[in-house]
């Protein structure tokens, strides 16, 4: 196992999530998002408004969304070992991650057509915002599929420490009921389940970032476990080798006494093979 390459992968996700925060949040202006409501005039304007903050944060989600690749990557190298080598789970969550990747992207590629030339057709500008948002919240079945996936390789994994605690598991698994609120984004403009509502974007929002960190942490205690495996696998043949040598040299001090008693006794040393 490469120790280093495993850790970088699994702390890959929690720079993903910052990376999006400031994108969004510091440079981008968009949290909280735009009401659905929100004429094409207003749209553009807010674009417009802020035209350079929203470029340079949507660089900066591009970026940053690659890191989620790396994460789910450390996801699937742990549940490979869960399942051994059949691993349906294993392939489930790791094409559902890479499909999540490329959603993120389009979203960010939406919101930078909207702000390339925003004051010159509103209603494009707004149409373009419109798809952003959409890709951004109601991809909300790859999540939950991706989401399931690791339970079920959780509750598979019959080990007496498993890789990742059952507890996990289950929280897992009720994330993703807090998560399918967003299906229902299109049927409103505001409201709590709008996509900027509190049931549909803010608890989501937050429960994500929790289970985000609470399954990185739970992949790093996995790695430095796997890693201490190997180590203790490597230390019996080592101390075979550190025995073996010993004896040897123990052969030869008892060799050395044999010939030491013989010229003491008088006698012609015999040449003795060590025992």
């Amino acid at each position: 196992m490469n120790y280093v390459n495993n850790k970088v992968c699994a702390v890959a996700g929690p720079f993903c999530a910052i990376g999006w925060i400031v994108g969004l949040l510091v440079f981008a202006q968009f949290l909280p998002p735009p009401s659905g409501n929100t004429g094409p005039a207003e749209i553009a304007q807010f674009y417009a408004d802020n035209v350079t903050g929203i470029r340079t944060g949507m660089i900066l989600v591009l970026f940053s969304g690659i890191c989620y690749q790396p994460w789910v990557c450390a996801i699937s190298v742990q549940m490979k070992r869960m399942e051994g080598a059949t691993a349906p789970m294993t392939l489930v969550q790791f094409g559902l991650g890479t499909l999540f990747v490329l959603l993120f992207q389009l979203a960010a590629i939406f919101w930078q057509v909207a702000a390339y030339r925003p004051l010159e057709n509103p209603e494009i500008t707004q149409r373009f915002n419109d798809l952003g948002w959409m890709m951004f919240l109601i991809s909300v079945p790859v999540v939950t599929i991706q989401g399931i996936a690791i339970s079920l390789a959780i509750f598979g994994d019959k080990r007496e420490e498993p890789i990742l605690p059952r507890w996990f598991a289950w929280m897992n698994l009720w994330a993703q009921l807090v998560f399918l609120p967003g299906t229902v984004i299109p049927y409103f403009k505001d409201g709590p389940l709008a996509w900027n509502g509190v049931i549909s974007f803010w608890v989501p929002a937050i429960i994500y970032t929790i289970w985000m960190l609470t399954l990185t942490k739970l992949l790093l205690n996995a790695v430095n476990r796997q890693r201490a495996e190997e180590l203790a696998e490597q230390q019996p043949s080592t101390a075979v080798t550190d025995h073996a040598a010993q004896i040897e040299q123990l052969r030869h001090e008892i060799s050395a006494l044999r010939t030491e008693h013989d010229l003491l006794a008088g006698r012609e040393p015999l040449s003795r093979t060590p025992v």
